[in-house]
């Protein structure tokens, strides 16, 4: 035990409510003579508000807590896998556009042979990544704190006919199908 917490402990109890005090008297008065020397001025982001990230929404009325935590390189698990399920459904979209523009240009151009190897891998990367979504948003689901903090979780299998009904509604001929081997 350090020697001032043995003194602290022997002084009587309104002693140390005055050590305290000294304390924060002591900590606003380095304060505001930093302020009066233009210390606090032309910081990053002054005047302006904060910038809030995905996990202050998530976390609720504990924003601030969540914030230091972060800050601190320790965020609880629920809140990186709220990270990591942003990430992949940004991945999806991409995906799903890409599939989109190549239907386009097959129906245009009417070279569907051409096309289909790539559809045929989109599709699968789509369903690899969405399976693996799934399974974030289902542990997140179990781990976040409350109902309010779950996410709706991807159906996949919905996902997987949209695509390749996309094909279908783009003219691709019936032996073409991009789920076929």
């Amino acid at each position: 035990m350090p020697a001032f917490a043995a003194f602290e402990s022997t002084r009587p109890p309104g002693c140390r409510k005055i050590a305290a005090m000294s304390i924060e008297r002591a900590i606003e008065s380095q304060i505001q003579e930093a302020m009066a020397a233009g210390r606090f001025d032309n910081l990053p982001g002054a005047g302006k508000p904060l910038a809030f990230g995905d996990g202050d929404t998530l976390a609720g009325d504990n924003w601030l807590g969540f914030r230091v935590l972060q800050n601190g390189g320790m965020l609880p698990e629920w809140l990186n896998l709220a990270k990591d399920i942003e990430r992949d459904r940004e991945r999806l979209d991409a995906i799903d556009a890409e599939h989109a523009a190549l239907c386009q240009a097959a129906a245009l151009h009417g070279h569907w042979e051409g096309h289909m190897p790539r559809l045929r891998h989109l599709r699968a990367r789509y369903e690899e990544l969405a399976r693996s979504l799934r399974k974030r948003q289902d542990r997140f689901n179990h781990d976040a704190p409350g109902i309010q903090s779950q996410r709706p979780a991807i159906w996949v299998e919905y996902h997987l006919e949209r695509l390749d009904r996309r094909i279908r509604d783009a003219g691709a001929p019936g032996g073409l199908a991009a789920n076929s081997a």
